[in-house]
Formats: structure tokens, C-alpha cells, sequence
């Protein structure tokens, strides 16, 4: 009786002894997983990394776009000497095109879901999977959305190849039509930035097909060559000031990013993209690019051109937090996408004054003066284009 004791005593020493092992072992694992998580994808907007850890099965599971955040999870666990079964499935995706003349990208596969941004017919995606009749892509800006199948064109690589290698146009007005051969029925609507296929020069049209081969017509004048859209337009702050005025009085919508109707970073990336500039999509992300201009509610060294940040400034109770950008200007006027695209006025007792922005300046940038370093990336550089 007293060795049965004995043993009976010394398996639950050893249950438990396991069990603590165990549990500090998950915490070490845990401890890895948010540490690589926030190395290599700290914005959920631009990167994947849903990787997690089943303490009972001791298994790392989940999914991720980031190969080599995952690789290294692995070997710091490994060189803990942690036994686990590896379950991460890689998310290397597969090319598309935009195959709208404006794509609606969701926060999740269904369409009452938030509109996180937009695309334009012809730019590159990267597809990761599919939820039903939904895939999760990503833009050349690095953003992350749901798009519905009518919404791209799936590539094979030899397409892809295809795809880049072809001789292509880009529409520069506004608002266009593509127009079916030999008739005057309306094939697609087409906006500012849209890439097509050229096809055939017939003088005063042109022959061009979409991104899933089908064929129409489009006005010469129109499109402008792509190579040329792809390089920064000279006079650069003279281009970019004109753009943006001729969204003046476009609609506000939460997550555009056309010409069709846009949000206030989605008017700033818009009017870059057609100078054939690439800058990150949300506000908060643009804030980290450019020059830094040392400035204040008095506007002292505000150039024309450069972005304004609003929102709330740091403090000992919070940290900074940017919800809205604009361009300035001079004078005092800043152009945005608030309510509608319009100008207002940071200066007191001018008419159109906005005491509230003035109260929320956080921060400004130069953005026309940092091509191909700090972030402002020019389109013929950007390996999707």
C-alpha cells in the first residue's frame, strides 16, 4: 500500500511538474508570436500575420503573408527547444488586374461590410484566397481588402508576364467611355488613371482592351502613353495643385479613392497617383512619409504643396492620433476632401475660416520634394507598374 502511495504521489508530481513546464513554455511561444506579429506586421491595413498557439496540442497554426517573420518565429522557437507541429499556412498569392473602372475593396467579404478603399481598372492586385464569391487582395500601396469576383481579373503567370510586357495607355480624363467596335454602345465607363491595353492606333480613336480581353474603342485624346503617366509630372507642384483643383466639389465618401468620389487621404493619393506618384492609402500612413516641416497654428514654413495632418497631438494621456490630411495652399487656404472637395481657410477672418482645423493641425510634410526616398515612391519605380 505505502509503494502504490509513493508511485501515485510521484506521477502527480511529475503531471504537475509537466503542466508548468508546459505553461511556461506557451508563454515563451506567445511572447514570440507577439513579438514577430509586431515586427512584421504592425499595420493589419498592409500585412497578415494571424498565427497562433495551441498550448494543448502544442501547435502554431494560422496563417500569414510575411514568409519570413514566420521563418524566423520558427527558429527562435526551435532554438527554445520547444516540441511543436508547424500548421502556418503561407499566403503567397496570385496576380490580378481591376477589371472596373472603380473597385469597391471591403473590410470583410460581404457587401454591407465598411468600404476600405478603392482600385482602378488595370492596377496589379495580389490575391491570397477566396470566402465564397470574395478575395482577399492587396494593392500596390500594400493595402489589405475584400473584392468581389466581378471586381478582377485573375492572371496566370504567363499573363502576368503578358500583362506587363504589352503596350498600354492610360485614360487622363476625368470621365471617359469605352465604346464597343464599330457602334457607339457603351462597353465600359472608364475615369482618370484607369490602364488599358493598346491595341490598335486609328488616328483619332484608338483600339484598346480591358483587363479580361474584351475589346472596344476609346477617343485618342483621351489617354495619355503609360510609360510617360508612369514618371513624375514636370512642373511637378504646378501639376499637383492643378489636379487637385479639378476635383473641386467631388463627393466625400468614407474609403474612396477615385476620381469618382473620394475620402481625404484618398483625394491626396488620388492627386499623386495622376502626377504618377505612389503614396500610402489612410492618412496615418501618409504621415509617415515625406519631409517633416517644422510648423505651428501660424503656418511658418508652409510651402505650397505640402500636407497638413489634423487630429489630436500626443500628451502624457494619449498618443498621437491623425484623422484628416489636406494640401496647403498658400495664404493660408488648404484644398480637401471634407463634406465635398473645397477650399477653406486656416487664417482667421477669412470667409471661409475653419476655426476647427486650425485647433487640430498636428503635423505637416513635404511630399513634392521627396521622390524615390522617405516613402514617396514614383510609379515607373514601383515594380507593379
Amino acid at each position: 500500500m505505502r509503494s502504490f502511495l509513493a508511485i501515485a504521489v510521484a506521477l502527480i508530481g511529475t503531471w504537475c511538474c509537466n503542466d508548468s513546464i508546459h505553461e511556461e513554455q506557451s508563454k515563451l511561444v506567445l511572447t514570440e508570436i507577439e513579438n514577430k506579429r509586431n515586427t512584421y506586421a504592425a499595420d493589419k491595413r498592409t500585412a497578415i500575420f494571424d498565427v497562433f498557439w495551441d498550448a494543448k496540442q502544442q501547435m502554431l497554426y494560422g496563417e500569414s503573408n510575411q514568409p519570413e517573420g514566420v521563418d524566423q518565429l520558427r527558429r527562435t522557437i526551435e532554438d527554445l527547444e520547444i516540441p511543436f507541429v508547424d500548421s502556418i499556412h503561407l499566403l503567397y498569392g496570385q496576380p490580378a488586374l481591376v477589371n472596373l473602372s472603380v473597385c469597391n475593396m471591403r473590410s470583410h467579404p460581404k457587401h454591407s461590410a465598411e468600404l476600405a478603399t478603392q482600385s482602378l481598372m488595370g492596377t496589379r492586385l495580389n490575391v491570397y484566397k477566396k470566402n465564397g464569391g470574395w478575395y482577399l487582395v492587396q494593392t500596390p500601396d500594400g493595402y489589405l481588402g475584400w473584392l468581389d469576383s466581378g471586381g478582377l481579373h485573375l492572371l496566370s503567370s504567363a499573363d502576368s508576364l503578358a500583362w506587363g510586357q504589352a503596350q498600354k495607355v492610360v485614360v487622363i480624363e476625368p470621365y471617359e467611355f469605352v465604346f464597343q467596335i464599330n457602334t457607339e454602345e457603351i462597353l465600359t465607363d472608364v475615369v482618370a488613371g484607369n490602364i488599358l491595353l493598346l491595341q490598335r492606333d486609328l488616328g483619332l480613336t484608338l483600339e484598346v482592351s480591358l483587363p479580361d480581353g474584351r475589346v472596344g474603342w476609346i477617343d485618342a485624346n483621351a489617354v495619355s502613353g503609360y510609360q510617360s503617366f508612369l514618371r513624375p509630372h514636370k512642373p511637378l507642384l504646378e501639376n499637383i495643385l492643378n489636379v487637385a483643383h479639378d476635383f473641386m466639389g467631388l463627393p466625400y465618401l468614407w474609403g474612396g479613392t477615385s476620381p469618382k468620389a473620394m475620402d481625404c487621404s484618398g483625394f491626396t493619393k488620388t492627386v499623386y497617383y495622376l502626377n504618377g506618384l505612389e503614396l500610402p492609402r489612410d492618412a496615418s500612413q501618409q504621415v509617415q512619409v515625406g519631409q517633416p516641416v517644422e510648423t505651428d497654428t501660424t503656418l511658418i514654413n508652409l510651402e505650397k504643396g505640402d500636407f497638413i495632418f489634423f487630429g489630436r497631438k500626443a500628451s502624457t494621456q494619449h498618443g498621437e492620433k491623425i484623422t484628416h490630411v489636406a494640401i496647403y495652399l498658400g495664404e493660408g487656404k488648404i484644398i480637401h476632401a471634407s463634406g465635398r472637395v473645397q477650399v477653406e481657410s486656416l487664417r482667421r477672418g477669412d470667409a471661409n475660416f475653419n476655426e476647427y482645423r486650425l485647433q487640430t493641425m498636428v503635423r505637416a510634410k513635404r511630399m513634392h520634394e521627396s521622390l524615390g526616398e522617405h516613402g514617396v515612391i514614383p510609379l515607373s519605380e514601383h515594380p507593379w507598374y
